[in-house]
């Protein structure tokens, strides 16, 4: 099916359909109303959520953009490493602009718990819910997720139960802005659920585990703010000396007072006061609630709390440990969506947009970053590490151990080069040998 470069672009307009009561199937607080714990949670609810919660929008926002965020590089699987190859995949990648799609993928999967990114093949297909076939071109890549932008409707399941794929889509269903509802092929999709728990496709939202905690946590900070608004800026205290009930009413009523900022003002003559009373005279300390919230959601997330928080390097809160172990929670996510960029791969290789490799490595670039001096410890160690190597290995096998490997030795034909296959440390001891027998002829 050959389709325009603009196809994709009007697939790429947002969606018409509506849903009332579109729901995840799961469970926690709503968002919107302070529900009892075990109602469930809408697609309305996580939308809101990732909207208006600081700590919802670094989970699903934040993790999503630094699962690829660094990227990757694609090389051959060969002792050396193959730069050709990754740069050709990535100019076809960044042409796609998949870097984007993926992340925007990611987004989808962590507040929907799954999402796909469709395929825009040149081949000859009848049309998108027709399997892919002879594909030329992959020209576009759409990413998609809720079910107000793609469904899977349950007579497009695969209902053979001697099929690998029973229980998974066959079709999925797009609803776009301006047209009918779109099928599409399941070999035209790249599908992404993480998360998978109680169901075959549809994976759990990362704001699940957390959800109630991040309710309590605002009901917290709207009570915080609710404090400093009432009763933190204090109010005018008017008094006048021997005044009755009627003398107050008649100087309040004389507007004396509309040039005050405060929000309220007590009038009362000497016999009368007012106290605000709570904890010894006090408000409660909100951290010791603040605190256990956080660190459930943490737990619930992965994310250290110290990140969680937004800490800042250089800080005393350990934030290195910190950094580690975020990025760990990171490198954990990018071996999750690892196959859906093989897939893409793949099939650009199926076209020829990629040149066929028997085998690839995909590696993925790490978000930490290691200190001046760390690293400087490290170079030391490898360098000491490859000295203790020369006592019995090869020139050659020495370049290859090198961080980037370099190839073996070769004389100017472009032969071998001999001086690969000598053992430096043998040789030193040969010399040595041979200074030594020198030295005992001369005397």
């Amino acid at each position: 099916m050959q389709m325009s470069p603009g196809f994709f672009q009007g697939l790429k307009k947002r969606f018409a359909y509506d849903s009332d009561l579109a729901t995840s199937g799961i469970r926690g607080a709503g968002a919107k109303s302070q529900a009892d714990f075990g109602d469930p949670i809408t697609e309305e609810d996580l939308l809101w959520a990732v909207e208006r919660e600081p700590v919802a929008h670094r989970i699903v926002f934040t993790v999503a953009h630094d699962i690829f965020d660094n990227w990757f590089t694609a090389t051959k699987v060969k002792r050396t490493r193959d730069t050709e190859f990754d740069l050709k995949v990535q100019a076809v990648l960044s042409k796609l602009g998949a870097k984007t799609v993926f992340t925007q993928a990611a987004v989808y999967e962590r507040l929907f718990g799954w999402s796909i990114i469709v395929l825009g093949y040149a081949d000859y297909g009848a049309s998108l819910a027709a399997s892919v076939k002879d594909p030329s071109e992959i020209r576009d890549l759409a990413a998609y997720g809720g079910s107000k932008q793609v469904r899977v409707l349950s007579f497009d399941e695969d209902q053979n139960r001697n099929s690998p794929r029973y229980g998974l889509p066959n079709f999925y269903t797009l609803y776009l802005s301006q047209s009918s509802p779109v099928k599409v092929h399941y070999s035209r999709v790249i599908h992404f659920a993480t998360r998978l728990l109680s169901h075959p496709y549809m994976g759990l939202s990362a704001l699940a585990p957390v959800y109630d905690d991040i309710t309590v946590l605002r009901n917290e900070r709207w009570g915080m703010g609710q404090t400093m608004h009432r009763y933190g800026g204090g109010f005018p205290d008017i008094e006048l000396q021997g005044a009755d009930k009627r003398k107050l009413d008649e100087f309040e009523a004389s507007n004396q007072f509309e040039s005050l900022n405060a929000r309220n003002y007590f009038l009362h003559n000497e016999k009368q006061k007012v106290e605000f009373k709570g904890l010894q005279g006090q408000a409660l300390n909100p951290e010791p609630y603040y605190t256990p919230v956080m660190e459930n959601i943490s737990a619930g997330c992965g994310i250290p709390l110290a990140i969680l928080r937004g800490a800042q390097a250089g800080a005393l809160t350990g934030s290195d440990v910190n950094e580690r172990e975020y990025f760990k929670v990171i490198s954990d996510n990018q071996s999750r969506f690892e196959p859906g960029v093989r897939q893409l791969i793949d099939a650009l290789i199926e076209t020829g947009q990629i040149p066929k490799v028997p085998a690839y490595e995909i590696e993925w670039s790490g978000g930490f970053e290691v200190n001046q001096i760390d690293r400087s410890n490290i170079e030391l160690n490898k360098a000491r590490s490859l000295a203790l190597c020369e006592n019995f290995m090869k020139v050659n096998e020495l370049r290859a151990r090198m961080d980037p490997p370099l190839d073996p030795l070769k004389s100017p034909d472009d032969q071998p080069d001999p001086d690969g296959d000598i053992i430096p440390g043998l040789l030193r001891l040969k010399q040595a040998a041979f200074s030594q027998m020198v030295k005992e002829v001369q005397k």
